[in-house]
């Protein structure tokens, strides 16, 4: 049984990029991919990065899921073997990834002493409820694996890979492959389904046997309608199936039976909760919490969670790191510092051994012309004597050649040994230099999590929220207008209220000037405004160019009664309301509100441009440049009929 700290399944991508670690708790590397086997959904291998620098490997490895032992709340995977044992594997680089078979991948199961499970006496049985069994599907997937492509893919590689019915329908796509942490099976795949763009999609557990690949079409077939699927229960991303009690009934609903009962079935002699042994180890460790809490973490908190807590640790791992290479560089430079106070010595002592000898040649001359003189005395005592002297003298001259070759030759193994320290310096301080740029990637990295998150949060409140009724006329200033083409057009000023019937007159548009100082208003008929939900903002459906020939005024003469402002509804094409207003309340159709226009309003009228008509002759100049150049007869025809229409909407009013 799991529970909110210790689920029995977890996504392959929450498990990519653990790292890996031996008994002896040496780092070996960390888990780069998960290969699914196509067939029966266990996890084939997993892909173990080992070696480089810097956590730049360049040498992976195909790791069986029965050799690793997972340690949840470390975020780690034990694997039971020496470091060299590792070295010494057979591997493969990242642009050549050979094992694709299960022929090629049985050598690399044997050589971690590890039974492939595909072999006889190993448990690979496709759950389906007696009576519903489909063999011809189960060929299908074998003849597919076979002659079609690769018996395993990654789990990168699934992930994205649409789901289409029998009949061709489309049904969504795959989102996680969950994987199931004692036996590295699939446990199901999530499949996302329904929704607009991806907003508001629903989540499905897909048993991987109702799953039949199309290998050259990234795609699976699930055997069901959308309507079957939409009568499914589903979930959200923040409460995903993670224990097997829960899963038991979905398995059911597909007709199938859940794959822990049929292994349960076949090994009654194992106990409950013991993790079957297969070759090196396998398993997960839980840890060692015993008492269980009421609070409950959602999936997405739990990757959240175990995401930030990665992310610190390889931050510390990063910063001790930095400080052992830090405390390394001072012990160099204490050890250079004695290389060259030593070298110092030794060359002081090379000075004193040469002054020395050269006292010694001195004294030597010097007796042997005592010498010469006892001789020519015939002092033979003296002479005896002074012979044994310059024996012994000779004797010393000797030993002190041979003391300062060797002090030569430390000397000079001193300075090699300095040039190698320097060498040594150089290279940490290089070390040093990328480390703390890693750790900066690392930090921008974080910081770039946590502001996507908190994106991310206030989009799914956003979303939550209905569209009001009403807002205030304070919530809605400042709000900006922009137009269909998604040029900005200013921003509301103020919203102006009909003093008789409370309805907003007009919207107050301020438009142009510098820094957001408008010098020009415009009055926008409300009617001509349409809200854009959760975005503070309004659009109006006309061109910029329009709007700047629009008649506006400034801040100290505003249209202050329903006479100054009919120009304004009539430009844009509207009917002011308190026309038809009036012609209601006189029993009077809509269009009848011309003969009730004061005499001013229809001279304004027949004067004033409206926006339509300036959109029409703008047009007609355009069709009537094209015409100029055209030389294709046809083209030229359908710009003719373009230019009457455009003429026919210049004057409409006329």
């Amino acid at each position: 049984m799991a529970d909110g700290k210790n689920p029995d399944f977890l996504s392959a991508n929450t498990l990519k990029g653990d790292k890996v670690v031996n008994r002896a708790g040496e780092d070996i590397g960390k888990i780069e991919e998960l290969m699914i086997d196509l067939q029966d959904g266990r996890v084939g291998y997993a892909v173990l990065s080992f070696g480089g620098f810097l956590g730049m490997s360049d040498k992976f490895f195909a790791i069986p899921w029965q050799a690793l032992q997972l340690r949840v709340h470390e975020h780690a995977f034990l694997l039971d073997i020496p470091k060299e044992t590792l070295e010494n594997a057979e591997g493969f680089d990242k642009d050549n990834w050979p094992l694709t078979t299960r022929e090629g991948l049985s050598r690399t199961y044997t050589y971690y002493g590890c039974q492939p499970y595909w072999q006889p006496g190993v448990t690979g049985k496709t759950g389906r409820v007696p009576g519903k069994v489909e063999p011809e599907r189960e060929a299908r997937m074998e003849s597919t694996a076979a002659s079609e492509g690769p018996e395993f893919l990654s789990a990168s590689t699934i992930k994205g890979d649409k789901i289409i019915s029998s009949t061709g329908e489309d049904i969504g796509k795959i989102d996680e492959l969950m994987i199931d942490l004692e036996n590295g099976r699939v446990a199901y795949a999530a499949v996302s389904h329904g929704g607009y763009l991806g907003v508001g999609s629903k989540f499905f557990a897909i048993p991987w046997q109702a799953l039949q690949l199309k290998v050259h079409e990234h795609a699976f077939v699930l055997d069901i309608s959308k309507e079957t699927l939409d009568k499914e229960e589903g979930f959200d991303k923040d409460n995903w199936p993670l224990t097997r009690e829960r899963l038991s009934r979905t398995y059911t609903n597909y007709g199938y039976q859940p794959y822990w009962q049929i292994v349960a079935a076949e090994q009654p002699e194992v106990s409950t909760g013991k993790i079957r042994q297969a070759g090196v180890s396998a398993g997960v460790i839980r840890g060692t919490e015993t008492e269980r809490t009421d609070v409950v973490e959602t999936d997405e908190e739990i990757r959240v969670r175990q995401e930030r807590e990665r992310l610190e640790g390889l931050r510390g791992t990063q910063e001790e790191k930095l400080s052992q290479l830090e405390k390394q560089q001072m012990e160099k430079e204490k050890q250079a510092k004695a290389e060259r106070e030593r070298l110092a010595q030794l060359e002081r002592e090379r000075i004193e051994a040469e002054r020395q000898a050269e006292a010694e040649r001195k004294r030597l001359a010097q007796l042997e012309s005592e010498l010469q003189e006892a001789r020519r005395q015939e002092e033979t005592e003296r002479v005896t004597r002074l012979e044994k002297e310059l024996k012994e003298v000779q004797a010393q001259e000797e030993i002190r050649r041979e003391r300062l070759v060797q002090l030569e030759r430390e000397c000079t193994e001193a300075r090699r040994q300095a040039e190698v320290e320097r060498e040594g310096l150089a290279q940490l301080e290089s070390e040093r230099t990328e480390v703390e740029r890693r750790a900066e990637v690392e930090r921008e990295r974080l910081a770039q999590l946590e502001r996507e998150r908190t994106e991310v949060e206030r989009r799914v409140e956003a979303a939550g929220k209905e569209i009001p009724d009403f807002l205030s006329a304070n919530t809605i200033k400042t709000d900006r207008v922009v137009n269909t083409a998604g040029e900005d057009l200013g921003r509301i000023d103020e919203l102006m209220i009909d003093l008789d019937n409370g309805r907003v007159a007009y919207a107050v548009l301020s438009f142009g000037g510098f820094l957001g100082m408008s010098d020009k208003l415009f009055a926008i008929p409300w009617n001509f405004l349409t809200y854009r939900a959760h975005e503070h903002a309004f659009t109006l459906d006309i061109p910029r160019d329009v709007l700047e020939s629009a008649e506006g005024f400034d801040k100290d003469t505003w249209p202050l009664t329903r006479e100054e402002l009919s120009g304004a509804y009539t430009y844009y094409g509207y009917q002011p309301y308190w026309h038809r207003e009036m012609a209601e309340r006189a029993g009077m159709p809509g269009g009848a509100e011309s003969e009730m226009m004061t005499r001013a309003e229809r001279k304004r009228h027949e004067q004033l441009k409206t926006a339509e008509e300036i959109m029409a002759q703008q047009d007609k100049e355009r069709i009537e440049k094209q015409e100029a150049t055209e030389t294709d007869k046809e083209k030229k025809e359908r710009l003719e009929r373009e230019r009457m229409v455009a003429e026919r909407r210049e004057h409409k009013y006329q």
